[in-house]
């Protein structure tokens, strides 16, 4: 039997995007690398994670076929989810996780010096694949740049089937789009180096870039969590989440003045590419 910690990610639970499935692969290996057990990920939620990311030093690439057992086999399946307890892990056992929305098991545990501790196992199981590598190399970008991130969510027009907001009335939405515009001025002016905008709105975006502002492929934008996304938007999210870890500065705008609380969502997604990266982080 093949043994250890599996998480399975396919198209019946993954209704949370890159950063929780990220933060779970690392947090259960972390796990059963305590427990000296071996870790493997299968991961088909719209896409095969391979196309973009394959195991670096610890080799987590597993198939479903890996998850049966074999004629005569008696096989101890166990299943787990890394924001409840988790039990003490032993050899022998399939330990299956498909439930992994949530905790950064390394922050939960109060490992000392957590970044560091995820980043370098991050880069332990994950190498981003040649079509990952030649993207990064945009000429629109420049060799050194800061990043400044928004996530509008619904708040300029529904980009996500989920009720975390509706859609501002049109003044209010202009009057975020102007806000968020100010803010990226402040900081273009605080940078020392070219700041390049992020969003999850094509509008925003554009807007931004008829102002003279550096923004990312409008094409890349979309969502994960979306079956029908697409590559190109598979694609762009891992390509963005490394080309933030490259950037010198992160910036992740939550409140502007004046603006509904709702209007930004917490996103995660800087934060960790900010971690993967070593780079300074602020949240405004």
């Amino acid at each position: 039997m093949k043994d250890g910690i599996y998480l399975i990610i396919d198209d019946t639970n993954s209704p949370c995007g890159l950063t929780d499935r990220l933060k779970a692969a690392v947090g259960l290996c972390y796990a059963a690398m305590e427990a000296g057990i071996p870790f493997r990920l299968i991961h088909t939620a719209g896409f095969d994670l391979r196309r973009y990311l394959v195991p670096a030093g610890i080799d987590w690439s597993a198939e479903p076929a890996d998850l049966e057992g074999f004629a005569g086999e008696q096989v101890n399946i166990r299943y787990v989810t890394p924001y409840t307890d988790l039990p003490e892990f032993r050899k022998g056992v399939q330990y299956i996780c498909r439930e992994y929305i949530g905790n950064n098991l390394i922050e939960k545990r109060e490992v000392p010096d957590w970044q560091r501790v995820w980043r370098e196992l991050f880069r332990d199981l994950f190498r981003p694949t040649d079509l990952v590598l030649n993207a990064l190399n945009d000429p629109n970008i420049p060799d050194r740049y800061a990043a400044v991130v928004f996530r509008f969510i619904n708040s300029l027009g529904h980009t996500e089937d989920v009720p975390y907001n509706a859609p501002f009335p049109a003044d209010l939405q202009q009057r975020l789009i102007a806000a968020a515009l100010e803010q990226v001025y402040v900081i273009q002016k605080e940078s020392e180096v070219p700041l390049v905008v992020y969003s999850d709105s094509v509008r925003f975006l554009r807007e931004a870039a008829a102002a003279g502002y550096r923004t990312v492929d409008r094409g890349s934008v979309g969502n994960i969590m979306n079956p029908d996304a697409g590559d190109a938007v598979a694609l762009g999210t891992f390509v963005n989440l490394f080309r933030l870890a490259k950037a010198e500065k992160i910036w992740s705008v939550l409140h502007l003045d004046g603006m509904p609380e709702n209007s930004l969502y917490n996103t995660q997604y800087p934060r960790y590419a900010a971690i993967i990266g070593d780079r300074p982080f602020v949240r405004i």
